[in-house]
């Protein structure tokens, strides 16, 4: 796998044995951070194969502004997709969301709850136009 960050280094993974899903995972994980790749738009996630990417689509158009639960995000993504998802991979794509600094987490008596964070207003990741003088 190749890829470039934002100062235009390219970078190299390669993998020497066998391949899984965590594995995987966690390269990708790697390659947004080094990367600096925008966050991309809830309609922008929704279409994505990934299902993580697809829940946080759901979370972001249906749940924001709300405390949920992890078996209500589960319900707001089998609803929107009509697919099936088991709720430990909900609660650990929650948990991800979360120490990513794009949902809040609480517990309360009966279990957590999560909240979308407010937005900051942050400078874009996206590198823009130069101006220059020449």
């Amino acid at each position: 796998m190749e890829f470039y960050d934002t100062e235009g280094v390219r970078h190299s993974i390669a993998i020497d044995g066998p391949v899984t899903k965590e594995k995987v995972s966690k390269i990708l994980d790697l390659v947004e951070l080094m990367s600096g790749t925008p966050q991309a738009s809830a309609t922008a996630l929704g279409l994505s194969p990934r299902k993580f990417d697809r829940l946080t689509s759901t979370i972001m158009s249906q749940l924001r502004g709300r405390s949920f639960t992890s078996s209500e995000a589960r319900k707001a993504f089998e609803t929107a997709f009509r697919e099936k998802i088991p709720l430990s991979t909900v609660s650990t794509y929650l948990t991800r969301l979360a120490d990513r600094g794009v949902l809040e987490r609480e517990q309360e008596k009966l279990g957590l709850v999560y909240r979308v964070k407010l937005e900051e207003k942050k400078p874009s990741l996206a590198p823009g136009p130069s101006l220059q003088a020449s």
